[in-house]
């Protein structure tokens, strides 16, 4: 049996696929989707709560092509403390039997209670085509990516996607048929593009491939609209 999988497209103005990070100050994007990220983007646009998700999400597995792989950017904030927070919290300790220590009330990421600096890295203008595939629940999850119940996010929910999101699903290899967008590419030409293979406990990657190229996002367009089929 033949299995079909649901094919998306990841763009938009800024990303975040934040990787581990061991204090609050400096967190940083990966350079690609994540396979916990791109799990918890299946699982929202089907409707699931966190802490809630059904078994089959465990058994999902992701290819992720690079089509454009972006620039980091920085973001800075400066976080202060709050006294009268402090205090509540002293008082709510104090009741609860606890004494308070100093690391207990410390509201900033550095636990000085001063102001702090923390810094966050984004991917800007990166472009990723992800397919899913979901061994027992394949049309579920493509009517949940094409008709999502919880918004869907590029790693925050201030980073919506782009249109087209949703590109529909298929049978074949789109990784390797679709073309890449490549403003003021020759007729015929090709790219080389890096596909990551993502699965529970086993990231791959990156595998190159050469894939077609087209000038135009037109072009783009219409042949992901012939290569895969939407559902309606």
């Amino acid at each position: 049996m033949t299995i079909q999988s649901t094919f998306i497209r990841l763009a938009g103005p800024v990303q975040s696929w934040a990787g581990p990070s061991i204090t609050g100050n400096f967190v940083r994007t990966e350079p690609v989707p994540t396979y916990t990220a791109l799990q918890g983007l299946v699982a929202g646009a089907c409707g699931f709560k966190r802490g809630q998700w059904e078994d089959w999400v465990q058994q999902l597995t992701f290819s992720v092509r690079v089509d454009r792989p972006g620039t980091l950017i920085d973001d800075f904030h400066t976080i202060a403390p709050h006294e009268d927070e402090m205090a509540f919290k002293s008082r709510l300790l104090g009741a609860m039997g606890k004494r308070p220590a100093d690391k207990m009330l410390k509201l900033t990421p550095d636990g000085q209670g001063s102001t702090s600096i923390s810094q966050r890295t984004y991917l800007s203008d990166a472009e990723f085509l992800i397919q899913v595939t979901s061994p027992n629940h394949p049309d579920k999850v493509a009517t949940a990516l094409r008709n999502p119940q919880f918004s869907t996010y590029l790693g925050r929910k201030a980073f919506t996607p782009s249109f087209p999101f949703y590109l529909g699903n298929s049978s074949m290899d789109i990784l390797t048929l679709l073309p890449v967008y490549r403003p003021n590419q020759e007729l015929g030409s090709t790219q080389r593009a890096r596909i990551y293979h993502r699965s529970r406990g086993a990231d791959t990657g990156p595998e190159i491939i050469n894939v077609p190229a087209v000038a135009t996002r037109r072009e783009w367009l219409d042949a992901a609209k012939n290569q895969c089929r939407l559902r309606q």
